[in-house]
């Protein structure tokens, strides 16, 4: 009987370590709550409307997001920005958004790369969030691109011109060359 005993003691400590082992990622895992809107809103340094160029990864399993923003409600995006989320949901992390989809962006920091989260309230641009937004912000601005550079006229040299006789000899010598070689096709047509 105490080898039976043995058993089911070493069964139970075993059961215990595996409820443990299995339940530590889960003690990590996101615990924000999602706010209302206007709480969100309120948090955020910059919301604005983007779609996802491009999504990359970081070294510490979080990605990176390069959107073309499109219209600001609060802050001053780019129009070419980026944005930056933790790794993966148990940090809160938005993970791997579609490239090409368009979303509403409420993310911390004053300029790129800004920071968002699973917790902060971004989420795809369909109209009921938008018109949502636009109760508590407003219409919003247009996000344009930047203005294309300017031309600058520089000057090659600053010397005169040449003269005609300069750039005439050129096309005098080949002539004169030309001539030339008629002469002697002429001459050795005739032997």
């Amino acid at each position: 009987m105490s080898r039976a005993l043995r058993v089911v003691a070493a069964l139970l400590v075993a059961c215990t370590g595996l409820v443990l082992a299995v339940s530590a990622p889960a003690s990590a895992a996101c615990t924000c709550k999602q706010g209302q809107l206007a709480q969100q809103v309120r948090k955020a340094d910059a919301v604005f409307i983007g779609s996802i160029d491009a999504v990359g990864t970081t070294s510490g399993g979080g990605h990176t997001y390069t959107i073309t923003a499109s219209r600001s409600f609060k802050g001053e995006p780019e129009r070419s920005t980026m944005v930056e989320s933790p790794g993966g949901k148990d940090a809160c992390g938005l993970g791997a958004l579609q490239v090409g989809q368009t979303y509403v962006w409420m993310a911390a920091g004053t300029a790129s790369p800004y920071r968002a989260d699973s917790c902060g309230g971004t989420s795809v641009a369909n109209p009921t969030k938008v018109e949502k937004v636009e109760k508590l912000l407003g219409e919003g601005a247009a996000v344009e691109p930047p203005p294309p550079p300017q031309a600058v006229r520089t000057l090659v040299e600053d010397a005169p011109p040449a003269r005609f006789a300069r750039m005439a000899a050129p096309g005098a010598a080949a002539a004169l060359v030309g001539l030339l070689g008629l002469v002697v096709v002429r001459r050795l047509s005739r032997r």
